[in-house]
């Protein structure tokens, strides 16, 4: 886990046994995009974490912390886009 106890993608992926482009192809986003939010050079839209989240079985609410403490919150992940 990462600081004050928030597991990051990296983190949840592992836990479920997947890798980055099994990952990438069960949410329907590019294998690169797993890659950048995973190195932080990618943001991410809302509409992308909350594909990554339903896969991992993460609730929105774990990925917003995420998104905090990483200062990704620029975007709701609740919005539409």
């Amino acid at each position: 886990m990462s600081s004050e106890g928030v597991r990051t993608l990296r983190a949840w992926r592992l836990l479920r046994g997947y890798g980055q482009r099994e990952l990438a192809r069960l949410a329907g986003v590019s294998h690169s995009t797993v890659i950048g939010i995973e190195h932080g050079r990618y943001r991410g839209y809302p509409a992308t974490w909350r594909k990554l989240a339903a896969v991992l079985g993460v609730e929105l609410t774990q990925i917003a912390e995420y998104r905090r403490l990483m200062g990704l919150d620029g975007d709701a992940v609740g919005s539409d886009r």
